[in-house]
């Protein structure tokens, strides 16, 4: 009888042990992998009218043109029939909250 309580209290043992163990794919996996798992990388895709530089964010008519001279023609941002990679005129264009109207157009704009 001892020896049967002995053995099962010894396999009782065994099987919570057992239960704690974390698996081999959990052990290997690093804290890196596991923030990577949980979080979605975050896509953000630059406008061509807007220049980010650290916390700060220009956009506008002027900073399209600049980008525009360094790289391509400039008379495709006055082409209504241009690729989008010259962007959308709607980006550039001010408009009024309340009424959705056409307020004026955005040269230089700066946010924190």
């Amino acid at each position: 009888m001892k020896r049967t309580s002995i053995l099962l209290g010894a396999l009782l043992a065994l099987s919570a042990a057992a239960a704690e163990t974390p698996t081999k794919e959990e052990s290997l996996e690093t804290a890196a992998a596991r923030h990577a798992k949980e979080t979605p990388p975050e896509i953000k895709l630059e406008k061509p009218n807007e220049i980010t530089v650290g916390p700060i964010s220009y956009s506008g008519i002027a900073i399209q043109v600049i980008k525009t001279v360094k790289s391509d023609n400039l008379a495709q941002l006055i082409n209504p029939a241009a690729p989008e990679r010259y962007g959308r005129a709607e980006d550039n264009l001010v408009r009024d909250p309340v009424t959705s109207a056409s307020s004026g157009l955005k040269i230089l704009s700066i946010q924190f």
